[in-house]
């Protein structure tokens, strides 16, 4: 009586299953790990454009404070409600937003706090020298930019600047640059008397 012969694979046909789905494996998980860094960028950019309306927002419309300023109203008014424009140094602290108008107070959106080493110039962060260290709370990655002799009508109009770094994916990102976005505006000013 003959034996039946075993059912199953050779070496051979394993070993060449196995190269096969090798090269049909590498690309899809080449294509999985770009499709993880681009989401990365454009949820990282997504990010900076919601904070940047933000920034716009209170800049140009103010907010209002829980104490009073010196008008005796809780307002802190926006570059439409000034009479002058304000100055853009004074409005970033530790890269976090701070706006000032009727002496009162308004911050931005915070991060706890971080601290960034710079590799080299304007990397990460677009203000960094090489080998500097710097504390970062928010999400300005320079000073604001108040331009008041450029696009101006009748003394009335300025053009506002503001760069914008999401220190978290500037820190992680091969291309640094990727993380910084700048925006400009142009506001009028609409208060006619002397800003209080």
């Amino acid at each position: 009586m003959r034996r039946s012969s075993q059912a199953g694979f050779t070496l051979i046909e394993v070993m060449i299953a196995s190269v096969t789905s090798m090269f049909v494996i590498m690309p899809a998980l080449v294509f999985m790990f770009r499709s993880y860094d681009w989401y990365t960028s454009v949820e990282s950019e997504l990010m900076l454009n919601r904070k940047a309306r933000l920034v716009f927002d209170l800049i140009g419309n103010g907010a209002r404070a829980s104490t009073n300023g010196n008008d005796n109203t809780p307002n802190l008014y926006g570059i439409r409600g000034r009479h002058v424009a304000p100055n853009g140094n004074s409005l970033r602290s530790n890269y976090k937003l701070q706006y000032a108008s009727n002496n009162l107070t308004v911050t931005g959106d915070a991060l706890a706090t971080q601290t960034v080493t710079c590799t080299a110039s304007a990397t990460p962060l677009p203000d960094c020298g090489a080998g500097q260290t710097k504390t970062v709370t928010g999400w300005m990655g320079k000073n604001v930019l108040v331009n008041t002799s450029a696009r101006v009508v009748a003394g009335r109009t300025i053009e506002v600047t503001i760069t914008l770094t999401d220190p978290f994916q500037a820190q992680r990102a091969d291309d640094p640059t990727s993380a910084t976005q700048t925006y400009r505006t142009i506001y009028t000013l609409n208060r006619d008397t002397t800003d209080p």
